[in-house]
C-alpha cells in the first residue's frame, strides 16, 4: 500500500497521483483523472488564450449564489450567479488578450446574511490558459464596499480565497509566466544536459550552462582538477584511531556509502562525477563481497580510480583496474597461483572470463555500429572460446598485495593481508598488486587463435610482459568501441541508442580526431553532443531511459540542496525495496544488465533493451512513489522526529511568490523534468496546487511541497528523455 503522510492534508490529492501512476509501466504521461463534474464546470475553458477563467464556488442565501462580476481596466466583460457549492467550477470570460498591467476585478455584489445564513464568494483561482493566479498571491488585495466603494483603495485587506462582504479582489495582471519567459528554452536545454551529464540540475548550473554552449561547458567541466573524496574520507575515518580501522570495534565500511551521498550531489565537476558513475557499472566492484567489505580502503581507491581516469585513455583505465587489488580481492585474481599439473591445479579464471565479457569485447562479434556480425548460417559469431579464458587466466596469475620488494616470499604469498594498525600501516591496498615471479605463469598464452587479432604470448614472460601483451590485445580488438561505446550511451543518455549512434561514437573510441585510439574524454563529449542526445524526442520515439532509483535520488538532493544534518546519512531503508543501494550490487554483472529486454509487449517484440527496467516491479513502484512522498514533505532519513536529509525549497517559494503558479511549474519543469512537461501533467499540478485553500504562511510550503511530491511521483520524472 502507497503511503504518504503529507498526502493525508490533501486527500484530494490522491486520485490525481493514482493517474500518474497508470502509465508507469510503459514510460509515458499518466492518463488525466476523469471528470466528473457536469459539463458546464470543466476545466476545459483553460486553455482557450482570449478567456479569463476564474475557479469559483459560492454559499447561497435563499437559494441565491453570489453574483461575481468580472471587470478588464475598469470595464464590465461578464456576470454570473455562482450557484456551485461543494465543488469548485470553471467560469470563463470572454475578453481581448491579456497583457502585463492590465487590471483586474473580481467583485462581489449581493452579500446578505440573514438567520444565520452568510452568502459569500469563494475563489480558488485566475487563469488565461498560461498564467494562473491565486487569490492570495502577494500585490492582490480586497477592496471592500459596495458600488464605487469596491474601487476607492480605502478599506483594503490582503487577497484572499474568500470574499465574505461585498467587494473586489483587485489585481494587476503580471507580465508573464516567468520572469525569465525569454530564456526558458534555452533553460529546457541547459537542465536536459545536465540530467544527462550530472546528477540533476541546480538553479545556478541551469543558469550557468544556459549562458554559454553546450560544448563549452563539456570543456571546463572536464578541465576541473580531480580529488581523490572516497580514499580521503575512509582516511579520515582511520584517522579517528585503530578502533575505526579493519579489526576494530567501530570499524565501518558503509562511511564509503555516507562519502557518496555527501560528494556526488554537491560536487563541481559533475560531469566526471557522473562519468565516474556510470563507468562502475561497466566495471563493477561490490561491497557484497565478504572479502572485499574489511577493505574499504581499498575499495575507495577503485572509486577514486574511476573518477581519475573518467576522461583518459581507455588502456590506462582498463590497465588500472586489472591490477586493482580492490577488483583483485572481488574476482579473485589477487594470490591466483600458476598452473601445477602434479596437483591437477589451474589458475582461477574468474577476472579472465569478465575481462572480456564485461569490460572489453563481450560475448560476440560486433559491427562498427554495434550490431551483431553474422556466420553464413546467420548466426552470432563468439568472441572467445573456452581456451581463450584458460590462456588468458594464466597471464594474470602471481599477483598479490604490493608490498615492497623484499617483504614479499612464496610462502607469504598465500597468505599475508596489509596491516592496517595505524602503527603498521603501509598503505598497500593503495598500491598496484605486484607479481611475485615464482608464482606467474610462464607458459606459452594463445588468445583468439585463428581470428585475424590473435597472439601468442611467448613462454618464459614476465607477469608485467603478458599482462601489457593481453591488454593490448583486448584494446585494440574491434569489438571494444562499439561494446563500451553503446553502454556509455545507455548509462548517460538513452536504452536503446540506434545504430547510427553507436557507430559514430564508435569511430570517435577508434580515433578521437588526432588519431588517439581509446579518448574516453572524446566519447564523451560524442555521446552528449550527438544529434540523438540533443534533439528531443517525439513522444512516439523509443530513445530514453528508466533513470535507476540512486540517480532519481541523487537529484532531488542536488536540486533541492539536501544534506544531512549530522553527516550520518541513514536513509538506506528507505532505498533497500527500490532494488538499488549503492554500492551493494548482488554481483559482477551490477544491478541490471546491459541487454535486458522486459518480456513485456511494449519491449519484446522490438528486442529493445531497457536495462533499469530489470529492477522495476509493482512493489519498486510503490516503493518509489513512497520514497516521493517523503521528498515533497521535507526529505528523508529520521532523527528526533524530523528529517536527517532535508530538501530546501526556498528557491521554489520565492519563484511562486513572484511568479505565481505557471512560475512555479515553469521551474519545476526546467529543474525536475528538464522543459518535457506534458499538458496532462501541467493540468494536474495545477489543479492539486490550485486545490489548496489555506492563505496562512503554511499554504505556499504545502503548494510547493505537493506539487514537488507529484512531479517526483510521475513517470514523467522516472523516464528520462
Amino acid at each position: 500500500m502507497v503511503t504518504c503522510p503529507f498526502l493525508r492534508s490533501h486527500a484530494a490529492s490522491a486520485a490525481l497521483l493514482l493517474a500518474l501512476l497508470a502509465g508507469c509501466g510503459g514510460g509515458s504521461a499518466g492518463a488525466a483523472p476523469a471528470d466528473t463534474r457536469t459539463p458546464a464546470h470543466t476545466a476545459q475553458t483553460l486553455a482557450a488564450p482570449s478567456v479569463l477563467t476564474v475557479r469559483a464556488k459560492g454559499s447561497l442565501h435563499a437559494g441565491v449564489g453570489p453574483v461575481m462580476v468580472v471587470r478588464l481596466n475598469q470595464q464590465v466583460v461578464g456576470t454570473v450567479e455562482v450557484k456551485n457549492t461543494a465543488d469548485w467550477a470553471d467560469f470563463p470570460f470572454s475578453l481581448p488578450a491579456l497583457r502585463g498591467g492590465d487590471k483586474i476585478d473580481v467583485v462581489f455584489t449581493n452579500d446578505i446574511a440573514a438567520n444565520g445564513v452568510d452568502r459569500n464568494l469563494h475563489i480558488a483561482s485566475l487563469s488565461d490558459g498560461t498564467t494562473v493566479l491565486l487569490p492570495f498571491t502577494t500585490g492582490i488585495v480586497i477592496d471592500r464596499g459596495a458600488g464605487a466603494a469596491a474601487f476607492d483603495g480605502l478599506d483594503l485587506l490582503p487577497g484572499s480565497s474568500t470574499l465574505a462582504s461585498n467587494g473586489a479582489l483587485r489585481l494587476s495582471w503580471p507580465g508573464g509566466p516567468n520572469a525569465a519567459a525569454s530564456t526558458l528554452p534555452r533553460r529546457k536545454a541547459a537542465a536536459r544536459l545536465l540530467l544527462q551529464a550530472s546528477f540533476g540540475p541546480t538553479p545556478a548550473a541551469v543558469d550557468a550552462l544556459a549562458a554559454t554552449t553546450d560544448a563549452s561547458w563539456i570543456t571546463t567541466q572536464m578541465a576541473l582538477p580531480t580529488t581523490d573524496d572516497f580514499v580521503r574520507g575512509v582516511q579520515a575515518r582511520y584517522d579517528l584511531g585503530d578502533m575505526n580501522r579493519p579489526g576494530g570495534d567501530q570499524y565501518d565500511p558503509s562511511e564509503i556509502v555516507r562519502i557518496f551521498w555527501r560528494t556526488a550531489p554537491a560536487a563541481p565537476d559533475q560531469l566526471r562525477k557522473r562519468t565516474a558513475f556510470a563507468l562502475h557499472h561497466l566495471f563493477m566492484v561490490s561491497q557484497v563481497d565478504a572479502n572485499l567489505w574489511f577493505h574499504s580502503r581499498a575499495y575507495a581507491n577503485y572509486l577514486d580510480l574511476l573518477n581519475r581516469h573518467a576522461f583518459g585513455n581507455f588502456r590506462t583505465l582498463i590497465e588500472e583496474i586489472a591490477l586493482s587489488p580492490a577488483m583483485g580481492i572481488y574476482l579473485s585474481h589477487l594470490r591466483n597461483r600458476k598452473e601445477d599439473p602434479s596437483i591437477n591445479r589451474q589458475p582461477d579464471e574468474n577476472f579472465a572470463r569478465e575481462l572480456m565479457q564485461l569490460f572489453t569485447i563481450g560475448l560476440q562479434e560486433l559491427n562498427p555500429d554495434g550490431s551483431p556480425k553474422l556466420d553464413s548460417t546467420g548466426q552470432p559469431i563468439e568472441t572467445y572460446r573456452n581456451a581463450d579464458v584458460m590462456a588468458l587466466a594464466k597471464v594474470f596469475t602471481g599477483f598479490t598485495w604490493g608490498f615492497p620488494d623484499g617483504q614479499m616470499s612464496n610462502d607469504k604469498f598465500g597468505w599475508l593481508d596489509p596491516t592496517y594498525t595505524a602503527a603498521g600501516d603501509q598503505r598497500v591496498d593503495l598500491q598496484r598488486m605486484k607479481a611475485l615471479p615464482d608464482q606467474h605463469s610462464t607458459a606459452e598464452k594463445k588468445l583468439f587463435t585463428g581470428k585475424p587479432w590473435a597472439v601468442t604470448l611467448p613462454a618464459g614472460s614476465s607477469a608485467q610482459a603478458d599482462v601489457k601483451a593481453a591488454l593490448d590485445t583486448l584494446f585494440q580488438h574491434p569489438n571494444v568501441g562499439p561494446f563500451i561505446g553503446r553502454q556509455l550511451i545507455q548509462q548517460l543518455v538513452t536504452s536503446q541508442p540506434s545504430a547510427a549512434y553507436v557507430g559514430r561514437v564508435a569511430a570517435v573510441f577508434n580515433n578521437n580526431g588526432a588519431g588517439v585510439r581509446g579518448d574516453l574524454g572524446a566519447v564523451v563529449r560524442a555521446i552528449l553532443l550527438d544529434t540523438e542526445a540533443r534533439t528531443i524526442p517525439a513522444p512516439t520515439s523509443p530513445n530514453g531511459k528508466l533513470r535507476e532509483p540512486v540517480l532519481g535520488l541523487l537529484h532531488w538532493m542536488r536540486t533541492f540542496g539536501a544534506t544531512s544534518t549530522n553527516g550520518r546519512y541513514r536513509m538506506g531503508w528507505q532505498l533497500d525495496p527500490l532494488g538499488e543501494t549503492p554500492f551493494r550490487a548482488p554481483s559482477v554483472f551490477g544491478y541490471f544488465r546491459p541487454g535486458y529486454v522486459p518480456p513485456t509487449p511494449a519491449f519484446a517484440p522490438r528486442k529493445a533493451t531497457a536495462p533499469e527496467f530489470q529492477i522495476l516491479d509493482e512493489n519498486s513502484v510503490a516503493a518509489w512513489v513512497n520514497l516521493a512522498g517523503a521528498m515533497g514533505a521535507g526529505g528523508l532519513g529520521w532523527v528526533d522526529n524530523a528529517p536527517e536529509v532535508p530538501g530546501n525549497h526556498s528557491h521554489l517559494l520565492n519563484v511562486l511568490t513572484n511568479a505565481g503558479v505557471s512560475g512555479l511549474l515553469d521551474e519545476i519543469d526546467v529543474l525536475l523534468l528538464g522543459g518535457r512537461m506534458s499538458a496532462d501533467l501541467r493540468r494536474i499540478l495545477t489543479e492539486a496546487v490550485v486545490g489548496i485553500e489555506d492563505a496562512s504562511t503554511r499554504g505556499d510550503p504545502d503548494r510547493v511541497r505537493l506539487a514537488v511530491f507529484l512531479t517526483l511521483a510521475s513517470p514523467e520524472f522516472r523516464i528520462q528523455r
